[in-house]
């Protein structure tokens, strides 16, 4: 951004409410805290943050879903930290 100016300390406290809101929430959450953002500045800052890390799951959990009885896909999850990890479209077994 050619005209953005922030405090380190206002850009992590952005970042973070980013991070748990997003979006609208994340405006309303800030405005809340007197600081004035549009929605769409919080999604932009939040895809600024890096990802953290990639460690690999020691536990995994697998569940397969139907949508609308046409739609079908399998979720790998971390099992351990609960977080999902990929999602693969269809049945496929390989």
């Amino acid at each position: 951004m050619r005209y953005q100016r922030r405090a380190s300390l206002l850009q992590g406290l952005v970042e973070d409410v980013g991070v748990v809101l997003a979006g609208r929430g994340g405006a309303r959450m800030l405005r809340i805290l007197n600081i004035r953002l549009s929605r769409c500045t919080v999604p932009s800052q939040l895809m600024r943050v890096p990802l953290p890390p990639l460690v690999t799951p020691r536990v995994l959990g697998v569940d397969d879903f139907t949508l609308y009885g046409d739609t079908c896909g399998i979720l790998l999850v971390d099992a351990t930290t609960r977080l999902p990890l990929t999602l693969w479209e269809g049945r496929a077994t390989e």
